[in-house]
């Protein structure tokens, strides 16, 4: 997926998640820096089928996560990780 696209799909995702997690549903920044995208609320594409599991680059396929999730995320599915970050948020 070239830059431009990238950048379209975290506006559309960011704007249809309200600003939020997909996963924790905590506020994320939106930056298109890679100098201000350092922070762990910094929001970052997540393919939901991991590529290394055949997931694609289509819209369908991403999610907005925060930096944090989407590197603790690693091969667990997205389903599983999600209930996990919800049940985590409840307690």
């Amino acid at each position: 997926m070239d830059k431009r696209r990238r950048r379209r799909a975290r506006w559309l995702l960011f704007w249809k998640q309200e600003g939020l997690c997909f996963y924790c549903q905590q506020p994320m920044s939106l930056s298109f820096s890679h100098k201000d995208n350092i922070w762990g609320n910094a929001a970052t594409l997540e393919h939901l089928l991991r590529r290394a599991d055949g997931g694609g680059n289509k819209i369908r396929n991403f999610a907005l996560a925060c930096r944090d999730c989407n590197n603790r995320r690693g091969a667990v599915d997205w389903r599983a990780y999600k209930a996990l970050r919800s049940n985590h948020r409840m307690m």
